[in-house]
């Protein structure tokens, strides 16, 4: 590379304390060094804000520390980290997630050679906490996908945010606080609202955590309270962004059938209603032969 822009590597963080450390340990590993290492931490308990305070003064300038005297929950916190990020750059990543040594330099180097991509994101290696043993690759549940906005309206949140580099700019986005849980989609969204695409990485750059603690891990309540966000997601894309209503219908049919797993008691009206939205012939096999 030409040159080293500055890269902000967003942290969000709750009671993480111990993967945390890895978390951090795996950013200062890394082959690329002009960073900003933004960490946002929602009032933790188990001694978080205290661990951080010694890593700013091991490495004074490096850290950016955004640290909340009160549970604000995901999506404020992802707003105290997005706000404090000055770096060109934006690296994304969950507190419990780990960096392999080249991922900052390898998607650098991609995005300075593709001005018009707005994200890039890469596989990740989904690993058991417990055994340091993989489960499989990002990739082998989530279908990579490349484009622009339409894109991400028709599919959701096919990236692994951790995999995720955003291109900063005058018009960075918030993350919407109509949703509390699940905002990452409509984030990504509204990087590409302005023009660029989203693309792909066919590597594996980073290592996803599995634990008893993860939102995806979580209880039935936790899974409903997400899925509530993105159909809230959906209503706002329908009004904004008409033009595209068949994908976003298309999307909202696929959350629908998502809800039909987690209540087996509404399982036939969702699927009725997925039906309604978006007509397929494997949704209709599964309502009358499931």
């Amino acid at each position: 590379m030409k040159s080293s822009p500055l890269v902000s590597v967003a942290i969000i963080t709750y009671n993480q304390k111990d993967f945390l450390k890895e978390c951090i340990e795996s950013i200062l590993a890394q082959s690329y060094s002009n960073v900003q290492i933004v960490v946002a931490d929602d009032c933790s308990s188990d001694g978080t804000q205290e661990m951080l305070r010694e890593y700013d003064e091991q490495y004074p300038g490096k850290f950016t520390l955004c640290l909340s005297e009160k549970n604000r929950g995901i999506t404020a916190n992802s707003n105290a980290a997005n706000d404090a990020c000055i770096g060109q750059y934006i690296a994304w990543t969950g507190g419990d997630d780990l960096m392999l040594p080249n991922k900052l330099s390898r998607q650098v180097d991609y995005m300075e050679k593709h001005p018009e991509v707005a994200i890039c994101y890469h596989d990740l290696d989904v690993f058991e906490s417990d055994t340091n043993k993989t489960i499989r690759k990002f990739s082998e549940g989530a279908t990579p996908r490349r484009g622009g906005i339409e894109k991400l309206m028709r599919y959701g949140c096919f990236l692994g945010a951790a995999s995720a580099m955003v291109r900063n700019s005058d018009k960075l986005p918030s993350y919407d606080n109509r949703m509390p849980i699940a905002s990452d989609w409509m984030y990504w969204i509204r990087c590409l609202e302005d023009g660029g695409t989203i693309e792909y990485i066919p590597e594996v750059l980073g290592r996803y955590r599995r634990h008893s603690n993860n939102v995806t891990s979580a209880s039935k309540k936790v899974h409903g309270s997400a899925l509530q966000d993105h159909f809230i997601t959906c209503a706002i894309l329908k009004s904004e962004f008409p033009k595209y209503i068949s994908s976003i219908l298309k999307r909202e049919s696929d959350l629908l059938n998502q809800c039909a797993n987690y209540d087996v008691d509404e399982k036939k009206s969702y699927q009725v209603s997925a039906l309604k939205n978006n007509f397929r012939l494997k949704v209709l096999y599964r309502l009358l032969f499931k």
